[in-house]
């Protein structure tokens, strides 16, 4: 452990009390220094990032007057890139973020000066704030989904070049890179990559673990099994520099990190709780802990539902997959339960537990989560939209159509595309449940101009008319 990376850990300890105590500005200051010390860990970047919003309360919109206290950051940003002075751009950004951390234009450009410096972990962590910061803005996805392609992120980066081709059906750029990881994900999944012929492409053959006898045996038999030299793989090397230093914590995490990439959920398991360990219980740690646990699930669940499709017959196959996916929402139940009891100002935390709860049946629960969720502009109409089904599901159909109009007030289908279905699509029901049968075609009607295959309305809206039929020729 060198000197930067010695002094690194030792303010991350102080800021991590600081932060366990909500002292935010002395904590905010800790973590600054980790990020001056290391850029490139991103940990440090995040525990600094979360204590900024803690400190504002998590109000999603920062200092008052944070707009134009910002203009003297921005035009420091734009001299900088004219001298393609990506440092600085990047220290201009941490500023300004001091001021407002959800302002969706300094993430991208902080995204933008760390993958100029190659520091691209953090440039990916800051274009996907960004994106979630202002998902319709086309430039944000378009950096953030080529970057992904770089890092072979096949389903994210398809996903940022679907909401771009949806703002825009006419961008040919949009359409090519969708074509494109859909070949590369193909080629990768096959090996086909580095193969010079079909002979060459790679089959995966199960690999019977080696244990200490089973490593003598063959060694005995003249086939000593070779150790990489340093430097020809990431994963030796860090360990070896963990028997080296088995205190820096930040080793662990780099290690953690390298085998989810690899899809080692399990391996990322153990380093995250020695981290954890090192760390005295880092609240930050103890999350990334439980995602990678639920990551653990989901993949479990992904793979069972793969051999269900391939044996659609086999009972006990299809009950596993019926167990995975109870026992993954009662994880992320658990994890968001006690996430939201942490971050008590996270709305969007507080909306993802009310999905839960609408899974289980639970709406008296989901209600309580949502009538707070909607106060985050971010995620206003989806809250507004899953508040009023939890109330009609609750029997109570009149608060239930208060929350859907409030939502579709100045929502269009093209803005957000479920959630305008969604409403419609509940006014109708209630309104033909009224027998208002004028007021539920019209809500039924704004769905079929969208989706003419949207669940039963057209159904519905033909026996409110009488199955009338088309005007003919």
């Amino acid at each position: 452990m060198n000197e930067r990376e010695k002094g690194a850990q030792e303010w991350f300890k102080k800021g991590t009390e600081a932060m366990n105590h909500k002292n935010w500005d002395y904590a905010i200051k800790a973590f600054g220094m980790c990020v001056v010390l290391t850029p490139e860990m991103l940990l440090y970047r995040q525990s600094k990032h979360g204590c900024i919003r803690k400190s504002f309360n998590d109000n999603g919109s920062g200092a008052k007057m944070a707009g134009m206290r910002l203009m003297g950051v921005r035009g420091r940003v734009k001299k900088c890139r004219m001298q393609k002075d990506w440092k600085g751009i990047e220290t201009a950004v941490e500023e300004g973020l001091l001021l407002n951390p959800w302002d969706a234009q300094l993430m991208f450009d902080l995204g933008d000066a760390c993958e100029n410096q190659q520091n691209l972990t953090v440039a990916k962590y800051a274009l996907e704030r960004a994106v979630e910061y202002d998902k319709d803005n086309i430039e944000y996805n378009r950096r953030l989904g080529h970057l992904l392609i770089e890092r072979r992120d096949y389903k994210p980066a398809r996903a940022c070049f679907e909401r771009i081709y949806k703002l825009d059906p006419n961008d040919s750029d949009a359409r090519s890179m969708m074509s494109r990881i859909d070949a590369e994900a193909t080629m990768d999944r096959g090996g086909y990559d580095n193969a010079e012929n079909t002979r060459d492409v790679k089959v995966e053959q199960p690999v019977a673990p080696v244990n200490a006898y089973e490593a003598d045996r063959q060694a005995r038999k003249g086939t000593p099994k070779v150790a990489d030299a340093p430097g020809e793989s990431d994963e030796t090397d860090l360990l070896h520099a963990i028997r080296k230093e088995p205190t820096n914590l930040n080793l662990y995490l780099k290690l953690a990190d390298l085998y989810i990439k690899d899809r080692l959920f399990g391996k990322a398991q153990d380093q995250y709780n020695k981290a954890l360990e090192i760390s005295n219980g880092n609240a930050d740690i103890r999350e990334r802990l439980h995602e990678v646990q639920l990551l653990m699930l989901r993949n479990d669940l992904s793979e069972a539902e793969d051999r269900v499709r391939n044996s659609p017959g086999k009972e006990r196959l299809v009950e596993k997959v019926k167990t995975l996916k109870g026992e993954l929402l009662t994880r992320e139940i658990e994890f968001l339960t006690h996430s939201v009891e942490l971050h008590p100002n996270d709305m969007r935390k507080k909306y993802d537990l009310a999905q839960r709860m609408m899974s289980i049946k639970e709406p008296g629960k989901a209600i309580p989560l949502l009538q707070q969720a909607v106060s985050d502009p971010r995620i206003k109409v989806e809250s507004l939209v899953l508040l009023g089904e939890c109330f009609a599901k609750d029997g109570k159909l009149d608060l239930g159509r208060r929350q859907f109009e409030k939502a579709l007030d100045g929502l269009s289908a093209t803005d957000k595309p479920d959630p305008f279905k969604t409403a419609h699509y509940y006014l109708g029901r209630i309104y033909e449940k009224a027998k208002k049968n004028d007021q539920a075609e019209h809500h039924y009607g704004e769905i079929l101009a969208v989706d003419y295959e949207y669940k039963d309305v057209l159904k519905r809206l033909e026996g409110l008319q009488g199955t009338e039929g088309g005007i003919g020729e």
